[in-house]
């Protein structure tokens, strides 16, 4: 029930169990298999909803009215999202330029236009429909929609790059048995991030053999969303704290496992 918990707290804003702090993050990935469930159920709610607001009023002002309570129903969530994608695909020339305007908070003329249009087409297909036909087809396509949520989570690559430095056991040594970083690569997979691996140290290929990773051979300026450091090289050391974030875009994160460098330089570590 923790999963279809999360789940319902993630697509709606209706009232029911929610998690006290941070929710246990190896559960995001497995809570989307109930997506499609609460859309169902949203369906049900807006199903009772239309046949009160088609008594009460008109259905053109009823379907309206149930478009507003799925917005409110939803917290806008969807609504939003579809908005700064408008934004960052009208106005980005490179993928980094529309991550960058996707995560401003600010919405851009496109954004603007996306949102009528895409609630003025909702409100005229909702109203060309009979009663009965309306409502069935407003159920179905919100268990569809979330279910659609589910397969492009899973089968689309991930927009942001994560780098990781370092994968032998320890500093200075080549030996890739027993490592931990792997565990480290794993769970950032789980949350569909793409990761490149760096060690100098590390043959590549016994790390594919025992784990199916390659190394990268070389690092690409500006490339990644977050580095994290997990083995305290030498050569890490001598590259710097400066080069290192180099490698990273605008906006990233520096998490270091290993003590690498002093805590107030970097953005996280034990």
């Amino acid at each position: 029930m923790t999963r279809f918990f999360l789940a319902w707290q993630f697509l709606t804003v209706l009232p029911g169990w929610r998690f006290k702090g941070e929710a246990d993050p190896r559960l995001l990935g497995p809570s989307m298999a109930c997506y499609p469930l609460i859309g169902l159920l949203l369906g049900l709610v807006l199903w009772i909803s239309f046949w009160f607001l088609v008594w009460v009023f008109p259905k053109s002002l009823a379907d309206g009215l149930l478009l507003l309570l799925l917005v409110l129903l939803t917290g806008a969530f969807h609504l939003d999202g579809l908005a700064d994608t408008l934004d960052g695909l009208a106005h980005g020339r490179t993928p980094e330029e529309r991550m960058q305007i996707m995560k401003d908070h600010r919405v851009g003329a496109f954004g603007v236009i996306g949102l009528i249009l895409i609630l003025g087409i909702k409100f005229l297909a909702l109203n060309s429909l009979t009663g009965q036909t309306a409502i069935q087809g407003l159920v179905a396509a919100l268990a569809l929609s979330r279910y659609s949520m589910v397969q492009m989570l899973y089968r689309s690559p991930y927009a942001r790059k994560e780098g990781g430095l370092g994968l032998t056991f320890k500093e200075n040594c080549p030996d890739v048995r027993n490592t931990k970083i792997v565990d480290v690569v794993r769970e950032l997979e789980q949350f569909g991030a793409k990761v490149d691996v760096y060690d100098p140290w590390a043959d590549s290929d016994e790390a594919e053999h025992e784990y199916g990773l390659r190394p990268v051979k070389k690092l690409k300026t500006g490339t990644y969303d977050a580095v994290v450091m997990g083995v305290a090289h030498d050569e890490f050391r001598k590259m710097g704290l400066a080069r290192i974030r180099e490698l990273a875009r605008k906006n990233h994160v520096l998490y270091d496992i290993k003590y690498v460098f002093k805590a107030d330089e970097v953005d996280g570590r034990l």
